[in-house]
């Protein structure tokens, strides 16, 4: 009776450890890095929201920006009227000039993104993105650059 409650355990523990491992890798995903108007970069010339259109985001994919140190940078903005108006007085986060800046998509929705130098934004460097939620993503801070 005893080996019997034993089997019955250990036979218990593997279902166990089988339904763990399926629900694990069934909600593992792999977080994609794109890189922003990919081999010419986040500069002028690129119809962004053409590059940004057909791809699915999900929270913890990134977006990589790559230009030249001091010619643009990264805004976040609240919402499309800022973006499609150029409004870019009051972004929700604005990012250094350095020449490469990455944006961690945490939360679902849209983000909506420009370059606030100059005419920047009104030549084209704006795009937004709809971010999917994902299991596998711990909620936590809306961005992390």
């Amino acid at each position: 009776m005893q080996q019997e409650a034993i089997k019955m355990a250990n036979k218990n523990l593997c279902i166990f450890i089988l339904i763990a491992t399926i629900v694990t890798q069934a909600t593992w995903v792999r977080a994609v890095e794109y890189t922003v108007g990919e081999c010419k970069g986040w500069n002028e010339g690129v119809d962004f929201q053409a590059w940004a259109d057909g791809k699915q985001y999900v929270q913890g994919d990134r977006l990589v920006f790559n230009y030249e140190y001091g010619k643009h940078n990264v805004v976040l903005l609240p919402d499309q009227a800022s973006l499609d108006n150029c409004n870019l007085e009051k972004p929700l986060i604005s990012l250094a000039h350095c020449g490469r800046n990455v944006v961690n998509l945490r939360t679902p929705g849209r983000v909506f993104v420009s370059s606030a130098v100059g005419e920047d934004c009104k030549k084209g460097l704006k795009f937004w993105v709809d971010v999917k939620p994902c299991p596998a993503v711990l909620q936590g801070a809306h961005y992390i650059t």
